[in-house]
């Protein structure tokens, strides 16, 4: 049986971690699409973002929590390597990334 998404064909599924790697021929060519489930990583941080919400900073506060495919190709890992901190503030404090955001307040 060949699980299909339209023209995409499932080559692989992981049932621990949810992720499923997809394979699509195009004459010549083959695609490679890999799909990461972050619904229960988001709705975790919306829920802790409520729950501390006019707290203030304070040491070790945990303020997001990022897949670590999205972290690499958003160069966050390279960036906090290299001690880039202004760098992963500004992303952190983008509002397009708040779905990433455990914890409320500018970085």
């Amino acid at each position: 049986m060949v699980i299909r998404d339209g023209d995409w064909k499932l080559f692989d599924y992981d049932f621990l971690t949810g992720r499923s790697v997809w394979v699509m021929e195009d004459g010549n060519k083959t695609h490679w699409r890999t799909d990461y489930p972050v619904e229960n990583l988001v709705r975790q941080n919306a829920f802790t973002r409520n729950a501390t919400a006019g707290n203030g900073f304070g040491e070790w506060t945990k303020v997001a929590s990022i897949p670590l495919n999205l972290a690499h190709s958003e160069s966050l890992v390279r960036a906090h390597s290299e001690g880039d901190d202004r760098y992963v503030k500004r992303w952190l404090n983008d509002g397009d990334n708040r779905a990433w955001r455990s914890f409320e307040g500018r970085l």
